[in-house]
């Protein structure tokens, strides 16, 4: 089982050199959040407080469509958290949760049920008391270890019958992805589900297919499912509006208009009904709109219509937090080891001779040693192939909601490119292990 995040933690930063100054995620950075002796602690909200500093809040408001509040600041910045995992309010009703108010310069407030909440802890990731975080985080882990072992049976079928029906195929080869994420992503599905076997270029159908004892991890396989949806145009987004459309919508008559509500923090959209009773089967869906479980695997997608932010909320901080303060040793080492293979690539790619010049006399004497007009080009590929080798990496070692895997656990994962979420990780924690190198972090 892999490492969960469970109640607080304490993490002290090296503060000595000047490589030591910047903070993680860009939710921190965008509102000036200072935690002063570059140290976290989490252990008590008095401790917190004491410590953490945030501009000063100039409003506050809950979104009913996202299931979020959002505080604004008066530096012109805003911060986002999730309203039913604050303790207090994950049973209020809609009407009290939008009756927020600031308290003086560091509360949220909320007069119906007498809840208090200091903006400075929900920054931190503290959403309420060691016990009810601790009783959360258990909750979590009881959902996620259900979603991947017990309910395996309930959902691979829909899924492998979705995927056979919605990849390209060729009855001589198998299913073809013609190198599309999408479908690339869906062949890696029929082959860890035990029905093909990879090959160049797609999938080829096994003759005896037989679900395997250990089963890919269900986040891996719903995002995989809503990539192949979302490429054949049979999962459609849209942008979020004030109606919120009718669960009781047909999902079945070819309608473009939504027929899967806002809810738990993402938009509403349009899902044919093949594609709609898989996500259904996932548990992505119930009763026409999205689970809660839905909101993080729909972070990897990150659908352009939705606009959803979620670098500036609470969780993926603390996530960023966690993943930077304690990276595996053998994951460090990979990260430095491409870190250093490329700056040495790079030096090597300047200090290239210019046959161009080299023996022509009106050049200058170092002419011979001056890079050829492509040279900046190739130093771009090269970031831009560093950059790729570090994503990978996030892709295969990285969840958000276990954290760092052990090289174990990752071999239930997969590898799933363009994820955004993991991509936005990467670019917060190596913004903080190197920030003299600003180019990992685009």
């Amino acid at each position: 089982m892999a490492r969960k995040r469970r109640g607080r933690r304490s993490y002290r930063r090296d503060t000595k050199g000047p490589d030591r100054k910047k903070s993680l995620g860009s939710g921190l950075d965008e509102i000036g959040f200072q935690p002063l002796g570059r140290r976290i602690v989490l252990e008590s909200a008095c401790d917190a407080e004491e410590r953490l500093k945030h501009p000063a809040p100039s409003g506050a408001h809950y979104d009913r469509s996202t299931g979020r509040i959002t505080v604004e600041f008066a530096n012109g910045s805003a911060f986002m958290v999730p309203a039913r995992s604050l303790q207090g309010l994950v049973e209020a009703s809609e009407s009290d949760i939008a009756e927020v108010e600031v308290l003086g310069e560091t509360g949220l407030h909320w007069e119906s049920l007498d809840v208090d909440h200091e903006i400075a802890l929900l920054i931190s990731g503290v959403f309420g008391t060691p016990s009810f975080i601790a009783e959360s985080a258990t909750r979590a882990m009881e959902l996620h270890n259900k979603m991947q072992n017990s309910a395996v049976d309930a959902w691979a079928g829909p899924v492998i019958d979705y995927l056979s029906h919605n990849i390209p195929y060729n009855h001589e080869v198998g299913w073809e992805h013609y190198h599309m994420t999408a479908y690339e992503v869906g062949c890696a599905v029929l082959a860890a589900l035990g029905q093909a076997d990879e090959i160049d270029g797609g999938a080829k159908p096994r003759l005896s297919p037989v679900l395997p004892d250990v089963p890919p991890r269900w986040d891996d396989i719903s995002t995989a499912v809503i990539y192949v949806a979302a490429q054949n145009a049979q999962l459609q987004y849209r942008p979020f509006r004030s109606r919120v459309p009718s669960s009781q919508a047909d999902h079945g008559d070819g309608s473009s208009e939504p027929n899967i509500a806002a809810a738990n923090g993402v938009g509403p959209a349009y899902a044919t009904s093949d594609a709609y009773s898989v996500l259904e089967a996932l548990g992505v869906l119930r009763e026409g709109r999205w689970t809660k479980a839905a909101e993080t695997v729909l972070w990897r997608d990150n659908p352009r219509e939705w606009n959803l932010e979620f670098t500036s909320d609470a969780r993926f901080i603390m996530a960023a937090f966690d993943a930077a303060a304690a990276i595996p040793e053998d994951i460090r080492s990979q990260i430095d080891t491409i870190v250093a293979a490329t700056n040495e690539e790079t030096t090597r790619v300047v200090q290239t001779p210019n046959v161009e010049n080299e023996g022509k006399s009106d050049f200058p004497r170092d002419a011979a040693m001056v890079p050829p007009k492509k040279s900046k080009g190739i130093r771009s590929m090269l970031e831009d192939s560093r950059r790729h080798h570090l994503d990978v990496l996030f892709f295969r070692r990285w969840r958000f909601s276990d954290g760092w895997l052990s090289a174990n656990e990752a071999k239930s994962t997969l590898e799933i490119h363009h994820d955004a979420l993991a991509i936005s990780m990467r670019k917060a924690v190596m913004s903080w292990l190197y920030p003299r190198l600003p180019l990992l972090t685009l």
